[in-house]
């Protein structure tokens, strides 16, 4: 049975929260209340608290994509990277 896409989408949703909180960290690191008594903020950029928590989704959504292809990338690499060892190995193996 093949649980990789089950895997996957369990790795995915912690690694996605944890994008969109180090994102809105970064960018909510200077919001201030324009008003003492009120509840308006605005923070990096002009951006309202809002927007800055809905930006900084869309971009947590860009990284994961950009790290699920970096990890598709290297699991490629380290396999084809087996397989050249054991056909080498073999070589080996047959020329003695």
């Amino acid at each position: 049975m093949n649980n990789i896409p089950l895997l996957l989408a369990l790795g995915a949703i912690p690694l996605l929260l944890a994008n969109w909180f180090v994102v809105a960290v970064i960018l909510g690191h200077d919001c201030a209340l324009l008003y003492e008594g009120g509840n308006i903020t605005e923070c990096a950029g002009g951006l309202s608290e809002e927007e800055m928590i809905a930006a900084s989704g869309v971009i947590a959504l860009a990284l994961l994509v950009i790290e699920t292809g970096l990890i598709a990338l290297v699991r490629r690499h380290t396999a084809n990277r087996r397989i050249t060892r054991k056909d080498a190995d073999s070589r080996d193996g047959d020329s003695r």
